[in-house]
């Protein structure tokens, strides 16, 4: 019995300093281009924290979808969430929008990894089915499922200046509002979305966007001055931008 209790005792030490290291919360730090790591993984009820890291321009943290930011731009940005139900959860820099990075809390910890893609020669195709043609003619074949090829891997915009005019004059000489868009995808997508006045809705949106960075002209009929803020979805991800117009 004797020997028995130091190595219980031993058992127990290294459980001590086990633990905690399974548990340990996530950290991301904020350099001025990139969050690193992009990606990191917790458990349900653990908490993931942001520091700026030698930073010299403001940055900040703003889940997807969320209304309000984990705090507000800064160049020392220091910021914490507790993520108590399993998820997938993408936030973005405000004042960067090509800043992204995801939260991902599950079972395990750990972030997913892709899974592999099948050979083309895993298994034989099916042969379309026929579809018989009016009046007896030839049949012609009946369309596939089809595969939507147009996966968007990422998506970011911006207002192209904080402030826009919206009729010509002397000192508008470029009226509309223009934004800066960012897409990552194999082909262009329908990019839609929802504009506020304040909290009144003014309009769907509505653009069919090219891979790459574009610079693209907000459409619809001319607005009002005043505040707004813009909602883009482009396949999974949404960003949000702000921006004013001024009178005349």
């Amino acid at each position: 019995m004797r020997r028995a209790v130091p190595f219980a005792i031993l058992a127990g030490c290294l459980g001590v300093g086990v633990l905690p290291a399974l548990a340990a919360d996530g950290s991301v730090a904020i350099y001025d281009s990139f969050f690193s790591p992009p990606q990191v993984a917790v458990l349900p009820g653990e908490s993931v924290t942001w520091q700026a890291a030698a930073t010299t321009r403001s940055h900040n943290v703003h889940f997807d979808g969320e209304v309000a930011p984990v705090g507000k731009p800064s160049a020392s940005f220091s910021g914490a969430r507790q993520f108590p139900a399993a998820g997938t959860f993408r936030y973005h820099c405000d004042v960067h929008a090509s800043m992204t990075g995801t939260v991902y809390v599950n079972a395990t910890g750990t972030v997913p990894t892709p899974a592999p893609t099948a050979s083309p020669t895993a298994s034989p195709t099916a042969a379309p089915t026929r579809t018989p043609a009016p009046g007896g003619g030839t049949p012609t074949p009946a369309p596939g499922p089809g595969v939507d090829s147009r996966v968007v891997s990422s998506f970011s915009a911006r207002a192209a200046r904080g402030r826009f005019c919206t009729r010509r004059s002397a000192r508008c000489r470029t009226p509309g509002v223009f934004l800066l868009l960012d897409l990552g995808a194999s082909e262009p997508v329908r990019v839609r979305g929802t504009l506020r006045r304040g909290s009144k809705r003014v309009r769907a949106v509505s653009l069919r966007v090219r891979p790459g960075a574009r610079r693209v002209r907000l459409p619809g009929r001319r607005l009002k001055p005043g505040r707004y803020a813009l909602t883009l979805r482009a396949g999974d991800i949404t960003r949000r931008v702000r921006f004013r117009v001024r009178g005349s």
